[in-house]
């Protein structure tokens, strides 16, 4: 029986240590799931707000008769100058 003993005891610490090293990865795995989630639920929450500024912004682009109001890309210019004016003041002004 004595020699069963001196066989048994570092059986038992092999298995100990397999055992307390799976348990130290199990906990990690599960702070990464939980880091996962909540990112997850981060971009969930990103991707509704995008979608309600899509549907306001196509709202605006669309009036009451329900078709688009075209788009002038063209700008006057009159109305370029001016927006390069007060960009130039702006800039000016935040800089001095």
């Amino acid at each position: 029986m004595a020699s069963w003993i001196w066989v048994l005891i570092p059986l038992v610490a092999i298995i100990g240590a397999y055992v307390i090293d799976y348990q130290k990865n199990k906990l990690k795995w599960q702070n990464q799931t939980n880091s996962n989630e909540a990112e997850i639920e981060e971009l969930r929450k990103l991707m509704s707000q995008i979608k309600r500024r899509v549907e306001n912004l196509e709202a605006i682009a669309v009036d009451e008769t329900g078709t688009m109001n075209p788009i002038d890309i063209e700008m006057r210019d009159s109305i370029k100058k001016e927006n390069q004016r007060t960009v130039a003041e702006k800039a000016k002004n935040k800089g001095g």
